[in-house]
């Protein structure tokens, strides 16, 4: 099992990419092996001491991380003591995770800057244990945007066939940020439709599964047949920036008020962002400003819909 995941992160590397120089700095930080060692350690402690020494001792791995971040404390406990004690069946997978993601992660920046010659790390870049939270992604965390990847996550979700769209899908939002940002719903179904349709484009011919379109099950099969009412949700909640109408297109558990499955939005903005993209560059779509988004977006979603029966 080792081998394999092992060799599956490998396989995204094109041969003419060297391995890094031993001793030489890494662009990210991984906290993979205290996270381990953390587990190991503990693992004959009773429950609540266990759960109350990780969040004493990570408080200074990752300031923040690890904190509450606005979560309810009792259930922010509770994902501890999960993640812990799942560990060790997932331990294996996890540590090759995070012994193969230096050279993945090396073989993403070239990748990058072939497509945009202006490419570079922008932000602080951590390799954790997510505790289920996240494959990758960007994260505020007291005022510091990071891209974070979660070992944990990439070990069950990912193998050589969607990590490097997965890479390429999270390394375009770091890209992203420094040319677009603004709050409301519909600038989120922008920058995850058009990280999704980037990934598409850098993988020709990436099926939904590299997509990541088919968590938590086939989105296209899920919203077609009713696509225009989606879209026509999309729209009537896009300037919206609370939460619960955040929710339902993006986290993977929703309360099925929508009708529609969790993470729709990922489909619906690359839909659009596909509609935008048409005879664009990557690199004139990625520097587009929210003001010159807002119009093409609210035009694809004409284009592609009829909502003229919905308020």
């Amino acid at each position: 099992m080792i081998r394999f995941l092992v060799a599956a992160m490998l396989a995204f590397l094109p041969v003419s990419v060297a391995a890094q120089p031993a001793g030489e700095e890494q662009p990210f930080t991984s906290h993979v092996a205290e996270f381990d060692r953390f587990a190991v350690e503990t693992a004959t402690m009773e429950r609540a001491e266990r759960v109350a020494l990780f969040r004493a001792r990570f408080a200074d791995v990752f300031p923040g991380f690890y904190a509450l971040r606005g979560r309810d404390e009792a259930r922010h406990e509770a994902r501890i003591a999960q993640a812990l004690e799942a560990y060790p069946r997932l331990r294996e997978r996890i540590l090759a995770v995070d012994a193969a993601f230096a050279e993945s992660f090396a073989t993403g920046l070239p990748r990058m800057q072939a497509v945009f010659p202006d490419f570079g790390v922008t932000m602080p870049v951590h390799l954790v244990h997510s505790m289920g939270e996240m494959d990758g992604g960007t994260r505020t965390i007291d005022g510091t945007t990071y891209l974070i990847f979660g070992a944990d996550m990439i070990a069950q979700l990912h193998d050589a066939e969607t990590v490097g769209p997965l890479l390429d899908h999270e390394l375009f939002h770091m890209y992203h940020k420094r040319f677009f940002s603004c709050e409301p719903l519909w600038c989120s179904a922008w920058r995850e439709g058009l990280a999704t349709y980037v990934a598409e484009r850098m993988n020709p011919g990436a099926t939904d599964r590299q997509l990541l379109l088919h968590l938590p099950v086939s989105l296209r099969e899920a919203v077609d047949p009713r696509f225009d009412e989606a879209m026509c949700l999309l729209a009537a909640k896009r300037n919206s920036e609370e939460d619960a109408d955040y929710a339902p297109f993006f986290y993977f558990s929703t309360d099925g008020a929508t009708g529609f499955p969790g993470r729709f939005g990922y489909y619906l903005g690359y839909r659009i962002a596909r509609q935008v993209g048409e005879g664009m560059s990557l690199e004139a779509l990625a520097k587009l400003t929210p003001e010159q988004v807002r119009p093409r977006f609210d035009r694809a979603i004409t284009e592609l819909a009829d909502c003229s029966g919905t308020e």
